[in-house]
């Protein structure tokens, strides 16, 4: 615990700040992912990505992008995404639910 407290303050000190992932860029960006992902099931092949942790959707989308994953349509979704707009995603899917 008193790792992270230094590690706070010499950031602080250095002036870096942590911007919250912007959830209403996510909402935005997500249109594409719904097409597919609205119609997921327990039993489908295309994952239900709603509530997903925020790391894990992050990890998942960034693999695709650096093709660590094989999926084509994925990959070439993902191939487009920056690194703040899939923290954006991330955070928006994290808290919400199937529409």
């Amino acid at each position: 615990m008193r790792s992270v407290i230094a590690a706070i303050s010499m950031l602080a000190a250095t002036g870096t700040t942590f911007a919250a992932p912007d959830i209403e860029l996510g909402r935005y960006l997500s249109n594409e992912c719904l097409t597919c992902h609205r119609s997921a099931t327990a039993t489908s092949t295309i994952p239900n990505i709603f509530g997903m942790t925020e790391n894990t959707f992050a990890d998942v989308i960034k693999a695709y992008r650096d093709k660590r994953l094989g999926n084509a349509v994925m990959q070439g979704i993902a191939e487009r995404l920056k690194d703040d707009e899939i923290e954006a995603l991330a955070a928006y899917f994290s808290r919400t639910t199937r529409p």
